[in-house]
């Protein structure tokens, strides 16, 4: 139990879990920038001893925080009444557990397989994915693109289908005077993505009138079109933080109905405010916001009569 409260639960509890969490997101900083450093070749091979001493300090710390995090798994209240192994097994397959374990393979690998050094430092860089475990906004975000997955999936449809009928177009219109940009559909594709998507290299323009015509609506088309997904993610993640405050909110009214919060039910409330990402600072203000609503009558945020 003491281990999965330093590795699982909320850091501000526990001087220890706080000091141990930091630790932990430093040597990932350290290990990207590690990375980054030692791809120059004056640095990286007078010093590649060193590098390689420090990889495998690292590991060994991933790879303990691994399988502490698959030990101590069984405490989640999602996995309270499962068998050990399956409860384990089941965690093992999380995106958590699987960025973590992809913070480990690349040495593992390396030391079975003969692999490209280019792929086995872009797989090196991936551990910043583990930063996931200490950032709430990251799992706010993902709980996002979860629940809007559909709506963005047709997005992107509408937009593929359209660069395929650019590339086309752009094929049909274009191919005599430029064969060797649009001499075919797979060769006018990298043209309909840079035009669609609004970038515009310049390294490719149309020359025919037909074709400057179309490129035209292209562009327009794409202005509101790649606008679209990153509107749906803003409107989503508004729309998500309102519905976990909201969800807290109605818990702390349910507390406050004999009219004071007692241990156990605070207990049950910060286990909630960290189920849904939000800080100990908002549960106490909120508390306190409600037991002055409480006292007076009367709505703290406007005034109201409540």
């Amino acid at each position: 139990m003491r281990l999965y409260n330093l590795l699982e639960t909320d850091q501000a509890r526990s001087r220890l879990a706080l000091y141990l969490n930091h630790f932990l997101i430093f040597l990932i900083l350290a290990n990207v920038l590690a990375v980054i450093i030692e791809s120059e070749p004056s640095i990286g091979r007078p010093h590649s001893g060193w590098f390689w001493r420090f990889e495998i300090f690292s590991v060994t710390v991933f790879l303990l925080e691994y399988l502490a995090r698959l030990w101590c798994c069984i405490e989640k209240a999602e996995y309270q009444g499962m068998p050990a192994w399956r409860a384990r097994l089941k965690y093992a397959v999380t995106p958590m557990a699987l960025v973590d374990l992809i913070a480990i393979l690349p040495f593992l690998l390396s030391l079975f397989l003969t692999l490209d050094l280019r792929y086995l430092r872009l797989l090196r860089v991936m551990r910043l994915m583990k930063l996931t475990h200490y950032f709430q906004g990251f799992n706010v975000f993902l709980s996002v693109i979860q629940k809007e997955l559909k709506s963005i999936t047709g997005a992107l449809v509408v937009m593929l289908v359209l660069i395929v009928i650019a590339a086309s177009l752009m094929y049909t219109l274009e191919s005599q005077r430029q064969p060797e940009v649009f001499g075919s559909i797979p060769r006018s594709l990298w043209w309909a993505v840079v035009t669609m998507t609004t970038v515009g290299y310049g390294d490719v323009t149309p020359l025919t009138t037909a074709g400057r015509v179309v490129a035209t609506f292209i562009m327009l088309i794409g202005v509101g079109l790649v606008a679209l997904p990153a509107g749906m993610l803003a409107a989503r993640f508004g729309e998500e933080l309102r519905e976990r405050k909201r969800s807290l909110h109605l818990h702390i009214e349910q507390a406050l109905a004999d009219g004071q919060v007692d241990e156990a039910e605070y207990q049950l409330l910060k286990d909630l405010a960290e189920k849904l990402d939000i800080s100990d600072e908002d549960l106490e203000k909120n508390i306190a916001l409600l037991k002055q609503s409480n006292r007076t009558g009367r709505c703290p945020l406007c005034g109201h009569q409540t």
